[in-house]
């Protein structure tokens, strides 16, 4: 027999497929906002085995996600740090060619 599934117990479950859904896309805001409904919903005290397992599933993948985006922002900061510090250089070659180039149009 299958237990009885609440009102509370459907939202939760809608509000955390969004959330999936919107990961998926890469709508990190809409996540965000998705989680805050859900909390603000609550758990009932409750919760079926089906849908708290449904609902770890869902939070697992969305944990595994966001580690993923995060290793992948830490490696595009990396790698934008290392071009910035190459323009960096190829500024100050550059001023220092101009300096050279001034002085000497100065001294002739």
């Amino acid at each position: 027999m299958n237990p009885v599934i609440t009102h509370k117990e459907k939202l939760l479950e809608q509000l955390t497929r969004k959330a999936f859904e919107a990961a998926k896309k890469g709508k990190w805001n809409d996540v965000i906002q998705l989680y805050d409904q859900r909390v603000r919903a609550g758990f009932p005290d409750g919760l079926s085995p089906d849908v708290a397992k449904q609902l770890m599933k869902y939070d697992q993948w969305m944990v595994a996600r966001i580690r993923e985006v995060q290793a992948l922002t830490q490696q595009h900061l990396g790698e934008t740090q290392g071009h910035r510090r190459q323009l960096e250089a190829l500024k100050r070659q550059w001023v220092d060619q101009q300096t050279v180039h001034i002085q000497h149009r100065l001294s002739i």
